[in-house]
């Protein structure tokens, strides 16, 4: 008989389907908002922030945006909107401005997630309170 895994674990496995598998083959709504938001943090880890929003299409920047709220972190959902208005509003045009840009959105950033761990935390507090939000763990 299996081993039913302990919070810890049942964290770790939710965390690591939705950071490598998209959320798994039936995610559901906390399950996609994860994978979205584990999508653009990696590339904004990789890249910077401004690369991130320029590589992601719409669709896959307003899930992060909204993965990041119902995360609780509506500070990140907004500097990400804030950017994608920036390079709708022009930015990459000038130089200069998108070199500003580049600068100014990942200082942000750093100071709303300075650390993976931030994630995590939010994530952990998001499964504590509404569990049914996430697919089982053999999903």
């Amino acid at each position: 008989m299996a081993e039913q895994p302990g919070p810890a674990d049942l964290g770790d496995a939710i965390w690591n389907r939705a950071a490598l598998h998209g959320g798994g083959s039936r995610p559901r709504y906390g399950d996609a908002a994860l994978s979205a938001v584990l999508r653009l943090h990696n590339l904004i880890m990789s890249g910077g922030l401004l690369d991130a929003v320029e590589r992601l299409a719409d669709p896959e920047l307003d899930a992060a945006e909204n993965g990041y709220a119902w995360l609780g972190h509506p500070d990140a959902a907004r500097l990400i909107a804030y950017v994608r208005g920036q390079v709708l509003g022009g930015a990459l045009q000038d130089p200069g401005r998108a070199d500003q840009l580049e600068h100014e959105a990942d200082q942000r950033y750093a100071d709303i997630i300075p650390a993976d761990a931030r994630l995590y935390i939010a994530f952990g507090r998001r499964l504590a309170a509404d569990p049914s939000a996430f697919a089982s763990v053999g999903d």
